[in-house]
């Protein structure tokens, strides 16, 4: 289960980490509430469950309590990459020296702690083309992590000495914090240093396992209290596809959460980032493959941040046949739309008879997975340069 920024934020000080003051605002009254009690300048942050909100106008700045409220009126109840704004985190805007990244995160069986010299919106960006600029950590099962692994990977960071405590107590903090929450992903993006000698988490990012909302009762009180989705994201609900945002470049059509991931690690180890982790499973077994192929495609094809697509399906409780038979009247559908490469890779249960359909109707078949991601982070790469 995805957080959404202030829950993030409100688990962030839970555990010790610091935030920017912040109130929620859903209609005129709680801005002017927020507006009183704040100090400006203020940040409006729409409050959704997608990637690239600043991009696509969800995060705004105002000056005073004038621009604060002509700018929440200008995003309550409008649509954020699809989704419906009804509540907006306002905030004091920090004055921040530098920006970094740092982030828990699971790579297989394996914890890591990810450090960035840089943070900020393009830092999926500089991940693909710096890698010198990120450090990763290795976090022991049984140990947990040192305050000498961060210092190590700080000093390689050029990241000066007098941060260095700071660094490690956060680092720390957040270890704690992903542990005890069951996350799989804890980012904090951008950690800001201020000129008190500060670190304050402008963004949060947190992932909390569905598997362990058993045993997280206040993660699964959440669940049950969350809207239902709507535009794109109800659509998908519908029709049984798991679909969550994750704001890389490379889109991805496929079946299984095991492959998902798979997928979604291979494409970060070739430097890229995938734009959403699919999973159409229940939606093929449902009956819903022509209409859950179609939306996906669509999704990808009209959002301008996907670079490259990756259609994956390995599988042998599957007809493969069926499914290129649904992609490519999905792919026909939206042909004169196709302005990035696509890379189809189908291996299983009577692939061959969906590569001949595929190919039939003129479209490319990658023999192997490991050759399609690769195409895709470099064809991703070079439409972002």
């Amino acid at each position: 289960m995805l957080l959404f920024e202030h829950e993030g934020k409100a688990v962030l000080r839970e555990h010790g980490i610091a935030t920017p003051h912040g109130m929620l605002a859903e209609n005129a009254a709680d801005v002017a509430a927020a507006a009183a009690a704040l100090a400006p300048p203020f940040m409006v942050k729409s409050q959704v469950l997608a990637g690239g909100r600043g991009k696509a106008g969800g995060i705004r700045a105002a000056a005073d309590a004038n621009e604060l409220r002509h700018e929440a009126e200008a995003m309550l109840g409008r649509s954020v990459r699809d989704l419906r704004v009804r509540t907006l985190l306002v905030e004091e805007r920090v004055i921040i020296q530098q920006e970094r990244y740092m982030a828990l995160v699971l790579d297989g069986e394996q914890l890591l702690l990810v450090l960035g010299c840089q943070g900020g919106v393009e830092v999926e960006e500089l991940f693909s083309g710096a890698r010198d600029g990120f450090q990763l950590v290795s976090v022991d099962p049984a140990f947990g992590l040192s305050a000498h692994q961060v210092r190590v990977a700080l000093e390689d960071l050029g990241i000066p000495p007098k941060w260095w405590a700071a660094y490690c107590e956060v680092a720390e903090r957040l270890a704690r914090l992903f542990r005890q929450c069951d996350a799989t992903l804890a980012e904090i993006n951008p950690l800001a240093e201020l000129g008190d000698g500060k670190l304050v988490a402008v963004d949060a990012r947190i992932v909390i396992d569905d598997g362990a909302l058993f045993r997280q009762a206040k993660f699964a009180a959440m669940a049950k209290t969350r809207m239902p989705p709507e535009g794109v994201a109800a659509r998908m609900q519908a029709l049984e596809i798991q679909y969550v945002p994750i704001g890389g470049s490379i889109g991805l059509i496929s079946s299984g959460a095991g492959v998902g991931t798979t997928v979604m690690d291979w494409v970060a180890r070739e430097g890229g980032r995938l734009h959403s982790f699919v999973d159409l499973d229940y939606a093929i077994m449902s009956g819903h493959t022509e209409s859950g192929i179609a939306l996906v495609l669509e999704t990808l094809l009209g959002d301008a941040t996907v670079k490259a697509i990756i259609v994956n399906f390995t599988t042998c409780g599957l007809r493969l046949d069926e499914i290129a038979r649904a992609l490519v009247k999905a792919l026909d559908a939206q042909r004169s739309r196709i302005a990035v490469p696509i890379f189809v890779h189908l291996q299983g249960n009577r692939a061959s008879f969906g590569h001949a359909l595929v190919r039939e109707a003129g479209y490319d078949v990658v023999d192997k997975l490991g050759d399609a991601v690769r195409k895709a982070a470099r064809a991703a790469l070079k439409g972002r340069a």
